[in-house]
């Protein structure tokens, strides 16, 4: 058997921050930053920072046959033949790029800037969502429609099974949902644990992407001694966000490295040069290049393996269990929507929910400074206990009786955040908050909203 010691090249990615300044504000207390006209014309979607979207993932199609595209989160979309016009009607023809990306968290909800309130008899409520995404066909860079009387199938992996959600279309003339009549499936059933790497089981591993903005390192390993991590073509090994881990050493000419396994998701990466030697902890993530390919190598083995099983017995519905956002049972099963969408565009799952009440007139930061009496501060708000985001200006709120976290971004690198203990033990409408950098406060806003 091969040694462990490798020989490795390292990769460097530059880290950089960006944001988009806000234009004129608007009125106090209102909702929806988003709402404003901003620097990318007359748009309602506005993203907080411009260069930390998520991203589109992007597929090619022949509009003359029966297509299918399978994204990064398993959701499955299904095109008609001949069903593809442009803004004139025309049928078209050939290779057409569609392009895709969803929100199944208030992270992501955050960094689309898609706005989330709904205007019911004028009643404005905040969007719960069980799953929100975007759809939209380009060809040479123009525009596509879906022909008049034509559907796209959708199997929408959800973040939740219940039934209380309905079914919306993001007007981005005017700004507003459309709550449109659908009928939708649901289907829920066990799934198999996506860790990266493949355990003592054999279960099938999901290739996890590449975080750009996080430091990696291409290592040659042992085929034979780690097979998981042969799965797939690209695979590199990017340093734990949380990783305390110094840039200089890039500019070291390392001897040689070694690769051990700490569990199914993370590796020691060990540096050797001479008689010193640094541990980093690394896990096995996708390059970028490699992903879409990667993605769809496991969702064929995935396929494969589900036509395998024995097929559930039809008593088996009585024992569907409920599921919710970030319940115990969420990371257990897996939830498919089944609906048809009449055209390209922005479309949620939802269900309206009511504003926060819970009034805050202090926010000292850092000990020191009181951000309520600054304005032109937009503040976020997330129920823990729900899957929904709500923007504030100039007025932070919270949900009472529930888990929330509070934050807001201040310019261009700073951003405050009010954890959930703190807005639990609020005293007198009196919150502490502590700044951080932009890469700090997401991670740690990830952490918090996934975790709960």
């Amino acid at each position: 058997m091969k040694t462990k010691t490798l020989y490795f090249t390292i990769v460097f990615i530059t880290i950089l921050s960006f944001s988009c300044k806000n234009d004129e504000p608007i009125k106090e207390g209102s909702v929806d930053l988003t709402y404003k006209k901003n620097n990318l014309g007359d748009s309602f979607i506005k993203p907080p920072f411009l260069e930390r979207q998520i991203d589109q993932e992007k597929y090619i199609i022949n509009s003359q046959e029966d297509s299918e595209i399978i994204t990064e989160s398993g959701t499955k979309i299904k095109f008609q033949n001949n069903s593809i016009v442009d803004e004139k009607g025309n049928t078209i023809k050939g290779g057409v790029e569609v392009e895709y990306r969803d929100f199944h968290n208030p992270i992501e909800i955050f960094l689309s800037g898609i706005p989330m309130e709904y205007d019911s008899a004028g009643v404005k409520q905040i969007f719960e969502t069980a799953g929100m995404f975007e759809l939209k066909a380009y060809q040479k860079g123009k525009k596509l429609y879906l022909k008049e009387g034509a559907k796209i199938d959708v199997e929408l992996i959800s973040t939740s099974n219940e039934t209380r959600f309905n079914f919306y279309s993001f007007d981005e003339k005017t700004g507003k949902w459309i709550y449109e009549e659908k009928d939708m499936i649901i289907e829920t059933k066990n799934k198999q644990k996506q860790n990266f790497a493949i355990d003592e089981s054999d279960e099938l591993a999901r290739p996890v992407k590449q975080n750009e903005s996080l430091y990696a390192f291409d290592v040659e390993v042992n085929k034979e001694q780690y097979p998981e991590l042969s799965a797939y073509k690209g695979t590199i090994f990017q340093v734990k966000q949380k990783n305390t881990f110094n840039p200089l050493y890039y500019n070291v000419q390392w001897d040689k490295a070694g690769i051990d396994k700490v569990n199914n998701k993370l590796y020691n990466l060990t540096l050797f040069k001479e008689d010193t030697s640094i541990i980093v902890e690394v896990e096995p993530v996708i390059q970028t290049k490699n992903y879409n390919e990667a993605i769809k190598q496991y969702h064929s083995q995935l396929a494969s393996r589900e036509e395998n099983k024995t097929e559930r017995s039809d008593f088996d519905i009585y024992s569907t269990p409920v599921i919710n956002y970030n319940s115990d049972l969420s990371a257990q099963y897996e939830v498919k929507r089944q609906f048809e969408v009449n055209g390209f565009g922005i479309y949620n799952v939802d269900q309206p929910k009511v504003n926060p009440k819970g009034q805050v007139e202090s926010i000292i930061v850092n000990e020191t400074e009181d951000l309520v009496k600054q304005k032109g501060i937009y503040y976020y708000v997330v129920n823990l206990n729900q899957n929904s985001l709500v923007s504030l200006y100039n007025k932070p709120r919270y949900y009472k009786k529930s888990d929330n976290i509070l934050w807001a971004i201040l310019n261009d690198d700073t951003m405050i955040i009010v954890l959930p203990q703190e807005i639990e033990n609020i005293k007198n409408k009196k919150l502490s908050a502590i700044s951080y950098s932009l890469d700090e406060g997401l991670a740690l806003l990830e952490e918090v909203c996934l975790r709960n």
